[in-house]
C-alpha cells in the first residue's frame, strides 16, 4: 500500500488521493504506461469541451520531489494554469513536471479546477 503524497479536490466534488499516477481529463485514457501499476483515471466534466480528453497527470514525485506530488500537462489543447500559494498564475509547459505544494490550484479551463491539499 502506497502512502498518498497529496489529495486532489476536484470542482465536481470528487476527492482523489495521489498514491500513484492520476490521469485527469474529459475522457482520460491510460497510454504510454507499461509498468504494472495502472494509473487512476479521473473524468472531469467539460460542457464546452475546453478540457482535453487526457489533460494532465498528477503523480508522486521522485528524487528531489519525493514526498510531494508533481503535475504534468499532457499536451492539452487549451493548457493548464497552476496557481501556487504566494505565487502568481503559471501556464504549465506541456511535458514538464512541476512540483505541487499544498494549497495549489490547477485550472483546467471550462470551470474545472483542482485544489491540491495534504493527504
Amino acid at each position: 500500500m502506497t502512502v498518498p503524497v497529496a489529495r486532489l479536490r476536484i470542482s465536481n466534488g470528487d476527492v482523489v488521493d495521489v498514491d500513484r499516477a492520476v490521469v485527469i481529463g474529459r475522457a482520460p485514457e491510460a497510454r504510454r504506461f507499461n509498468d504494472t501499476e495502472q494509473p487512476r483515471l479521473v473524468t472531469v466534466p467539460s460542457p464546452h469541451l475546453e478540457i482535453s480528453s487526457t489533460h494532465i497527470e498528477v503523480r508522486p514525485g521522485s528524487g528531489a520531489d519525493h514526498g510531494s506530488a508533481v503535475v504534468t500537462d499532457l499536451g492539452s489543447t487549451n493548457g493548464t494554469v497552476l496557481v501556487q500559494p504566494g505565487l502568481g498564475p503559471e501556464d504549465l509547459a506541456p511535458g514538464g513536471a512541476v512540483q505541487l505544494i499544498p494549497g495549489a490550484l490547477l485550472d483546467l479551463g471550462d470551470g474545472g479546477t483542482i485544489q491540491v491539499t495534504s493527504p
